[in-house]
Parts: C-alpha cells; sequence; structure tokens
C-alpha cells in the first residue's frame, strides 16, 4: 500500500517527476488515449520494428490498451519509455535531424528542445525513471491532475478501510475536486510530497501531511522527508465527503471544495 506520494511539476516543459505513481495509474485515468506508441527503448521487445526510425512501434488503441495491461504483471527488463504519435505517415516523415533528437530524448529523458513534435502530434513522453520514479510530459496538464486526483481516491479509500470488518460496508471517498489541485500548483513546482501516515479516521476526519523536499530525491527514502516542516494538510471529511486544504504559510491560501 502506497504510503506517500511525490510531485514535482516543471511548468515550462509541462514534466510532472512523480513516486508513488505508476503506469496502470496512468493509463486507467488519461481522457487522451494515445492512438499510436513509438517506443524511445532501441532494445524494446514489445511493438513491431519500423524501420524509418529503427525503433518499435504499437499500433491502434486496442494493442495500446494490451500493451498496458501486460504492465501490471512486468518482469522484463524492458526500459519503460515512450512517445505517442497520430499518424504512421507523418512519422515516416521525421528528419534524420529530428529521428536523432527522439533518440537522444530516449536516452537522456529530457528534452533538447521541445516534448511536443508537431509530426508527431503527441500528447506525452512518459519515462520509468531509477527508484520506482517516473517523468511524464503532458501537452495538457489536465490529465495529470485527473489521474493524481484518482490516485489520491484510491490510496485513501484503501486507507480508511484497511481494518474494517467483512460484514461493514466501506468508506467511499470522493473525488478531490481538481480546482483544489491547481490551487497547489506552485507547492507541487517545488516538490512535495503528499504523507499517508495517519492509520486511521480521527473525529471522521483523515489529514495528510504535506512536506516541501524539492528537488532532494534522496529523502523520499524511508521518512526522512518528515524532518522538513509541514507546509500544508489536505483534510478528508467523510460525514460530508469534502476535501479542504489547510496552509501553514502565508501564501497559500486557506480552500475548501468539494
Amino acid at each position: 500500500m502506497t504510503d506517500s506520494v511525490y510531485v514535482h511539476i516543471d511548468t515550462t516543459s509541462n514534466a510532472v517527476l512523480t513516486k508513488g505513481l505508476t503506469a496502470n495509474d496512468f493509463s486507467n485515468s488519461i481522457v487522451h488515449y494515445p492512438q499510436n506508441l513509438l517506443l524511445l527503448d532501441p532494445a524494446a521487445s514489445a511493438g513491431e520494428y519500423e524501420p524509418h526510425t529503427g525503433l518499435k512501434i504499437i499500433r491502434g488503441t486496442e494493442n495500446i490498451q494490451h500493451f498496458f495491461s501486460s504492465l501490471r504483471n512486468r518482469h522484463n527488463t524492458d526500459d519503460l519509455k515512450w512517445i505517442d504519435f497520430t499518424d504512421l505517415t507523418m512519422l515516416k516523415e521525421l528528419s534524420p535531424l529530428e529521428i536523432s533528437e527522439l533518440l537522444y530524448f530516449g536516452h537522456m529523458k529530457t528534452h533538447l528542445h521541445s516534448p511536443f513534435f508537431y509530426k508527431l502530434q503527441n500528447n506525452f513522453v512518459y519515462f520509468d525513471l531509477s527508484d520506482q520514479l517516473n517523468r511524464i510530459y503532458y501537452r495538457y496538464l489536465d490529465e495529470f491532475y485527473r489521474i493524481f486526483a484518482d490516485k489520491m481516491s484510491q490510496i485513501l479509500a484503501d486507507k480508511i478501510n484497511e481494518k474494517k470488518s467483512f460484514f461493514r460496508r466501506g468508506i467511499t471517498v470522493e473525488k478531490i475536486n481538481g480546482d483544489l489541485l491547481k490551487e497547489m500548483r506552485p507547492l507541487m513546482q517545488e516538490g512535495i510530497i503528499f504523507s499517508f501516515e495517519q492509520a486511521g479516521l480521527i473525529n471522521d476526519e483523515y489529514r495528510i501531511p504535506i512536506y516541501v523536499i524539492e528537488d532532494y530525491i534522496w529523502k523520499l527514502k524511508g521518512t526522512r522527508y518528515r524532518e522538513e516542516p509541514v507546509i500544508g494538510t489536505l483534510v478528508y471529511n467523510t460525514l460530508d465527503r469534502r476535501w479542504r486544504l489547510i496552509s501553514e504559510v502565508d501564501d497559500l491560501a486557506y480552500s475548501t471544495l468539494s
């Protein structure tokens, strides 16, 4: 069970670095579902070979759904990194320079210019990193907020219902409002951890402290992040089924949103 989620947003490139969100969380919640994938790992075992780029591709929604489903029980050592594209004809129009830029992107896992290619019309670029981190580039950041809202509700429901008896109905958790997540974007740009350390409900509420650790990834190991001050707390009330954000700093407004 996930005990914390780390988020660091780069609004210049729309890259979101996370720990605690998985490839399955991504595929289960996105709206702009990829039409085709270009796998940026030259040694990828999945997909079919595409001679113009020298990389593997996965064509069509059904094949992509099967690919994502296979990740749930992934035992291979493929480095999961891909970029989506709209049209195979336009993929074959990529220039040698554009292909080299894609190869650099895949190797270094960071972009040279824009992460969104005109000829590909991609909405995402996905990278698995070490230590269960991933970096995803979103053309539309609303996609990330949707994924994150679903994940937060899922984790909280698991935590609240962890010790319920077989005969007791589980408590349903409402999805956190996207506007409330967007309100926290300035904090997410700093790099923050949402900690699910509370064992259960206290006075019908579950409190999720928020710590700023910036890009000090080593603080993600264990509970070292708790050495940092709490800068805010997300609270979910199971009676009125509402989320609210309590700020511990002056520039983050107190908010109560359903």
